[in-house]
């Protein structure tokens, strides 16, 4: 990333803020913590946040640079396992972020300024174990502004309310329906109950929900692709060509209605009367993955109150060259977004399924980078 530069342009994301999203970073290295860029963007506003994952670790570990293959010599003569070596090098260095990231987290009020770690994809179907976990990992980082990263998975959904009644800090990642988001916004409110009856300060206890984007269009352009193919006469085809490259749009901005809606009443009034918090909606995956795509396609249509956009590096330098943000965009359109959903529909294309897809294959590719990673700090350390 170009620091100077985006650093030159930081008005366009204190605008994302003073609409109401809060602009995190959707990456972490030590390089970035150890030549102090990450001190510079967040202390002149172009980040509020930042998110992790096991393959953002795999590519910043498995780089070589950093000072991690020293790190991981050092930490295996000291004779550690390789998944302690891992746990310890990702725990620091969300720890590092962590600190940087506190005066935004103390000046929001302990709104913002999160730093999010996930619990090893190889136990995510095992709800005791992940959630045993995730405490563990809350409790050796010990710091306030983090969350703990737990898929909408089916044990997802059982370990999030437990996490919650406890006070614990949850990023749910891997949302890719409304069905995924109405199941994770009930735990989030069923965790809060909990926590109300166990005598938690429901204030202190946040949540994000993350909905990615541009993986719906990768899935669903294909299915419309091979649909135009097929067709069999030119009216059809014209339908079919005219959806592309909407789905993902289409899909977040329902979910975004239905955010609103579940968190300005129903259940959540009586919890929020106690001092609970909205669980924030995240836009994730916002990076354009067709390059025949507009590169802000997935955030300028985006920008809502109580929102979290989470950025890869080149988008953030998209957005200060050419961003154009405007409020409250990610209300415009709902009618057509429900146009386009049952368009879908019509010619089969159901986005719960697609959600669903897309699920299974989001577990596997962090299974996947986990793996490589853990095999990676083995041939390191000579293990």
């Amino acid at each position: 990333m170009n620091i100077d530069l985006v650093v030159s342009k930081n008005d366009v994301f204190k605008k994302m803020l003073s609409y109401g999203q809060s602009p995190w970073l959707d990456n972490i290295s030590r390089c970035m913590l150890d030549s102090g860029d990450l001190e510079k963007l967040v202390k002149n506003g172009v980040i509020t946040g930042i998110t992790s994952n096991p393959s953002i670790f795999e590519k910043s570990i498995n780089s070589g640079k950093c000072g991690y293959p020293e790190k991981i010599k050092k930490l295996s003569a000291a004779k550690l396992t390789t998944f302690e070596i891992y746990d310890t090098i990702t725990r620091e260095d969300i720890k590092s972020a962590a600190r940087i990231l506190k005066p935004v987290y103390e000046k929001s009020g302990g709104k913002d300024g999160f730093v999010s770690i996930e619990v090893s994809p190889d136990i995510a179907t095992d709800a005791k174990t992940s959630t045993d976990e995730a405490l563990r990992i809350f409790s050796l980082i010990n710091e306030k502004n983090i969350l703990i990263k737990i898929p909408a998975t089916k044990e997802g959904l059982e370990i999030i309310p437990v996490l919650i009644s406890k006070g614990i800090n949850i990023n749910v990642t891997l949302m890719f329906s409304l069905n995924h988001y109405i199941a994770v916004a009930d735990a989030y409110i069923k965790g809060l109950k909990t926590a109300f009856a166990n005598g938690f300060n429901l204030s202190g206890i946040h949540s994000v929900a993350s909905i990615f984007i541009s993986r719906v269009d990768t899935l669903v352009d294909k299915l419309l692709n091979d649909l135009i193919a097929a067709a069999d006469n030119h009216a059809k085809k014209e339908k079919l060509v005219n959806l592309l490259g909407k789905a993902g749009v289409a899909n977040s901005k329902i979910i975004f209605n239905k955010f609103n809606e579940i968190f300005n009443g129903g259940d959540f009034t009586a919890l929020k009367a106690k001092g609970a918090n909205a669980q924030r909606l995240l836009f994730a995956s916002t990076s354009t993955k067709n390059p025949a795509y507009y590169d802000l396609k997935y955030v300028e249509p985006f920008i809502g109150k109580n929102t979290v956009n989470t950025l890869p590096d080149e988008t953030i330098e998209h957005i200060a060259d050419h961003g154009n943000i405007l409020p409250d965009t990610a209300s415009r359109e709902f009618e057509g977004s429900v146009k386009t959903v049952n368009e879908l529909s019509e010619f089969g294309i159901d986005l719960n399924g697609v959600g669903e897809k897309l699920q299974l294959d989001g577990v596997k590719s962090f299974e996947d980078a986990y793996e490589k990673l853990l095999k990676s700090i083995k041939n390191t350390a000579g293990i």
